[in-house]
This record gives C-alpha cells, structure tokens and sequence, in this order.
C-alpha cells in the first residue's frame, strides 16, 4: 500500500511539472506573438489538441497518421465524401459508433480548416 502511495505522489509531482511547462510555453507563446518582428514562426499549440489549425501548421505531416490517411482518402476520391463512405474506404467498418467517431474527426478537421463541410455530411477538399 505504501508503495502505490509513493508512485501516486510522485505521478502527482510530474503532472504539477508538466502542467507548470505547458503554461511557460502558452506565455512564451503568447510574448512571442505580441511581437511585431518576422522572425518569430513558431506557434505554440494549445495543449491537448491533435490537430492544429491549418494556418497554424506547416502542412498535412503536422497531422497524426490517421488524420493524415483521411485527408489522402477525401483528396483521392475527388468530391464530397459522407463519413460512412470514409470508413468503408479506410476498413474500419460502418458500424453506427464508427461513423460517428469518423464524423467527430471529419467535423474537427473541417472546423480547423483541413477539410470543408459542402453540406451537412458531405466533407470535401478546402478550395
């Protein structure tokens, strides 16, 4: 017992650590961003977040492979895409909680400029 005690204090001391990083970061981030030289390109992203905005990346490799794979799969087939045909493309099935899971990452990526939403459902290539 004394020793799941320790590791919990100490999971506890890292988590302090890496939340104290992260708001250096967000602050150096945000100093960085009021000033007004080109030299500054780095964005800081907030923590959490898988998929950065489009502006704010360098490009598609900026991504997680999976997030990578549906880009390439909507370029591919050239069109709107629903998120049922996405996942019959990517294999996953088409059960209704992976079409759902399947919109969440598609509607993400539309709301971060990756892919546009032609109309509700149908997701395409930005223009």
């Amino acid at each position: 017992m004394a020793e799941a005690e320790a590791e919990l204090a100490r999971v506890a001391a890292a988590e302090q650590v890496v939340a104290q990083l992260l708001a250096e970061d967000a602050a150096a981030g945000e100093a960085a961003g009021d000033d007004d030289s080109a030299t500054t390109t780095a964005t800081v992203v907030e923590p959490g977040r898988v998929v950065p905005h489009r502006r704010d990346a360098a490009g598609p490799g900026d991504l997680s492979a999976e997030y990578q794979r549906v880009l390439q799969n909507v370029a591919a087939v050239g069109g709107p895409v629903r998120c049922k045909q996405m996942c019959e493309r990517l294999g996953i099935g088409t059960e209704p909680r992976k079409v759902e899971a399947m919109r969440a990452r598609m509607k993400r990526l539309a709301d971060r400029g990756w892919l546009r939403e032609a109309a509700p459902g149908l997701f395409t290539m930005p223009g």
